[in-house]
């Protein structure tokens, strides 16, 4: 697993910088955004929606944390290029002095570039995945200035679906965890012969020091009930702005699986320890279950399952939650998300017992393949960042059980590209399909 995990990361390192390498320093977003392979600029690593508590209270009581800042009282103003910006103050003192400042912007109707006290500090053409930009060093003393402008004037639409939605965003965050952080985590699980579940689980940590810090990293694992099944610590002494992988192996008796007809979530908290003080508490819920594909077939814990899906997208907790439960009493078990989602949607289908295919988004209906930009070389860096985004936000879910490489696109050498790089990172079995493949080798399903 150690081994796994350290190669996924290394891959999309290597990848993320060489996308990151073919995006101009010194073009500024309106320019930058019309040439297919300005994909983004100093956006951070795609990653599980992983909240960050200063405290064990604050982590129970869910909610408010210390660590993570709303931004509100946006001024807009709508440009001659027909963008429009979003203007907010925010003050930078002492109590930032040993965190991160992360901005995280959700949802957006477009591209997004971001700015600081008037300096383009980054951009994204795929703007409504979850983006980040770090500002640590961007940000000055005391009082400053952040703008988000949403572009409709871009060339990336051209793979997007079409619509006319305002030019906003749903919503943006400050991050501020410390600086030996958890970055992300890996958590698969399998079954033995006995029945019971085996966790391994690899936590990411990031170093944003340059110099070398002795961390002690734990882990524990609660039933559905709440009773701690396992737990353990490590120490790690990190290395000069790196990351590195703490893995953990546990095996759960009399487990139990997490189907759509019953679906049993298991709490998982990690935390960090420095000089004797804890540092960071995150937590996410997670399913002990299994997903392998034989003859076509989707097997779950090892039963074959025939799948009717249909699109849904997020829009409120209690209304999403009872459409979800409509959905299943129709027959209905699995939900495509043509488009880049709120993590709140896959957290409900793990509760609600629905199964998900979330989809890169990547939408080019009525294209002839000769002029389709998935067979473009050119497009290649696009189409490669929204799989890898849509991977890396959402694998981590139990109800998550397949991805697509694209919603409705001719297919091409950029979506065979798209499904090699997916499968490399996964070190499941999970499915990689697409649905318009048309019997081509890029397809599980």
């Amino acid at each position: 697993m150690k081994r796994i995990t350290t190669l996924l990361w290394a891959f999309l390192a290597l990848t993320t910088t060489t996308l990151l390498a073919q995006a101009p320093e010194v073009l500024p977003a309106k320019d930058a955004l019309q040439a297919p392979e300005n994909v983004a600029r100093e956006l951070l690593l795609s990653h599980s929606a992983l909240p960050c508590y200063p405290s064990r209270e604050q982590m129970e009581a869910g909610g408010k944390s210390d660590n993570i800042i709303p931004l509100v009282e946006w001024l807009n103003t709508t440009n001659e290029d027909g963008s429009v910006s979003y203007t907010t103050r925010f003050k930078r003192n002492y109590r930032f002095d040993d965190k991160q400042i992360i901005l995280r912007v959700e949802g957006a109707s477009g591209a997004v570039s971001v700015g600081v006290n008037g300096v383009e500090v980054g951009y994204t053409s795929a703007g409504r995945a979850r983006s980040e930009f770090d500002l640590t060093k961007k940000l000055q003393e005391n009082n400053n200035t952040i703008t988000i402008t949403v572009h409709n004037n871009y060339i990336a639409r051209e793979i997007e679906p079409t619509g006319d939605a305002p030019l906003t965003f749903t919503r943006a965050t400050l991050l501020t965890p410390p600086r030996v952080a958890i970055a992300d985590f890996v958590a698969r699980t399998t079954f033995n012969k006995q029945g019971d579940g085996l966790l391994n689980l690899s936590v990411v940590m990031q170093s944003f020091l340059l110099n070398s810090k002795e961390y002690t990293i734990y882990y524990e694992l609660y039933s559905p009930e709440g009773t701690m099944v396992a737990n353990a610590n490590k120490t790690l002494t990190t290395r000069m702005l790196s990351r590195d992988n703490v893995t953990f192996f546990a095996r759960i008796p009399e487990v139990k699986s997490w189907t759509p007809e019953e679906p049993n979530l298991y709490r998982l908290v990690v935390y960090t320890r420095h000089e004797n003080r804890i540092k960071e508490f995150t937590t996410a819920h997670i399913g002990f279950r299994t997903i392998e594909v034989t003859e076509g077939t989707l097997l779950l814990n090892g039963e074959p399952r025939e799948l009717k899906g249909t699109i849904l997208s997020y829009t409120s907790e209690e209304q999403t939650a009872m459409e979800l439960r409509r959905l299943k009493g129709e027959g209905y078990n699995v939900i495509f998300t043509p488009r880049a989602e709120l993590d709140e949607l896959y957290t409900l289908c793990d509760r609600e017992g629905m199964m998900v295919c979330p989809s890169a988004e990547i939408t080019t209906p009525n294209k002839e393949r000769s002029t389709s930009p998935s067979n473009n070389p050119a497009w290649k860096s696009a189409y490669l960042w929204r799989a890898m985004a849509t991977y890396h936000a959402t694998r981590l879910h139990p109800s998550v059980v397949m991805f697509s490489i694209a919603h409705e696109a001719q297919n091409g050498i950029c979506l065979y590209e798209s499904y090699l790089a997916m499968k490399a990172l996964e070190d499941e079995p999970r499915p990689i399909i697409y649905p318009s493949a048309g019997g081509e080798w890029n397809s599980d399903l």
